[in-house]
């Protein structure tokens, strides 16, 4: 019987983001007569656990407790010594740094796979002090990893600005999948009643980690021009981070209060994206957004910053989603406008890219790719399985 190829996929929690999404699709829907998937955690929280929890997949959990914790690349040794993989999957700059300590004290070859999954790597969008270490990062990411994969062009032209990157060890391109089995765990009439919203009102969801890198100033103004020209609508933000106080705050200094609900993190994120009229992402930048993604695999009508890989989602012609240029809080409420007064083209916009991410972003396609990556790279690198 042939022996399994090993593959850690080496994450920082199980909470609900975009990256520990991807990763939950690919442990769940890979080839387990060809791959047996590990997934090593720094640390075990977040919304997602129950759903690794039922890939039965093996899953470690480092016990992390804050900060850097150097027993954490002690602890992670311990288990690459244990299950012996083939490779790992690297995604963060804190779990790079650990592994990176853990493999001087564990000389047994893995192939490294690193992914870039935004525009920045680690904090590079808060200042330029943190934009020269977020450099060196992602240059320590491509030359210790032997296979590098991003999820969007801009993402490859990005980086490629960046890197000097060699013929041998080209960056490769694996869009985001989805097998689009979204389960609505609540009606959405019964969603916007429990809310506090009536079937008629018009509601636009946000939903985004509360960080300065998604640009909610922007949001905040363009509801302030179409409050003063007597728009009726609610917006709903799904997500939670460091900024919440300051948008509390913030919210309340533009009296925009009634129209504006921050609901924190949600582990039902589809239902939330159910009930919406309108769905949108006032980014500065985003690598492939899953909230995009999942918003018009629902069939609804997207307005975004024309940033990173939003074009490729939505594409150009405004079919398939609307593109503004990023902080133009005047051109966004222009947008909005639009979609608020005609039902009809909500629906057009919303059925054409239903249609554009299935065919995109479909999950065989999805797995296959990394199947295909990671089967190549082990015959590339002559890592044989080892199993126990």
């Amino acid at each position: 019987m042939k022996k399994k190829i090993k593959i850690v996929f080496f994450i920082d929690s199980f909470m609900i983001g975009g990256m520990h999404r991807q990763i939950l699709y690919l442990v769940r829907n890979i080839n387990k007569d060809l791959f047996e998937p590990i997934v090593i955690t720094t640390g075990s929280h977040g919304g997602l656990k129950d759903c690794f929890i039922e890939t039965k997949c093996k899953l470690y959990d480092l016990s992390w407790k804050g900060g850097f914790d150097l027993k954490i690349s002690y602890r992670l040794g311990n288990v690459l010594k244990l299950e012996k993989p083939q490779l790992i999957f690297i995604s963060e700059p804190q779990n790079l740094i650990y592994y990176r300590l853990s493999k001087l004290f564990y000389s047994r070859r893995i192939i490294q796979v690193g992914s870039f999954r935004a525009m920045t790597f680690w904090l590079g969008h808060l200042s330029w002090k943190h934009k020269i270490i977020d450099d060196l990062l992602v240059k320590l990411l491509y030359f210790t990893s032997d296979e590098i994969v991003v999820n969007s062009q801009a993402l490859k032209k990005h980086y490629s600005s960046i890197l000097r990157i060699s013929n041998k060890k080209n960056i490769q391109v694996i869009y985001n999948g989805s097998d689009f089995d979204f389960e609505s765990k609540i009606n959405p009439h019964n969603l916007r009643k429990k809310l506090g919203f009536s079937s008629q009102e018009i509601l636009i969801v946000m939903v985004a980690r509360l960080d300065p890198w998604k640009d909610f100033d922007t949001l905040f103004e363009s509801a302030k021009i179409l409050l003063k020209e007597k728009q009726s609508f609610k917006i709903i933000l799904v997500g939670d981070g460091e900024l919440k106080e300051d948008l509390k705050i913030k919210i309340k200094i533009l009296n925009i209060e009634n129209n504006v609900l921050l609901l924190g993190e949600k582990t039902n994120v589809v239902d939330y994206i159910n009930i919406a009229d309108v769905v949108v992402l006032s980014t500065f930048g985003e690598g492939f957004s899953n909230s995009i993604l999942e918003a018009m695999a629902l069939a609804k009508p997207v307005i975004a910053t024309n940033v990173g890989g939003n074009p490729e989602l939505l594409g150009l012609s405004g079919e398939s989603g609307i593109l503004i240029s990023s902080k133009s809080p005047v051109l966004f409420a222009v947008e909005i406008r639009k979609l608020i007064e005609n039902p009809k083209l909500r629906f057009e916009i919303g059925q054409c890219a239903k249609e554009k991410i299935y065919n995109l972003c479909n999950i065989k396609d999805y797995v296959n790719s990394y199947e295909f990556l990671f089967q190549n790279s082990v015959n590339k690198f002559k890592v044989k399985p080892n199993n126990n």
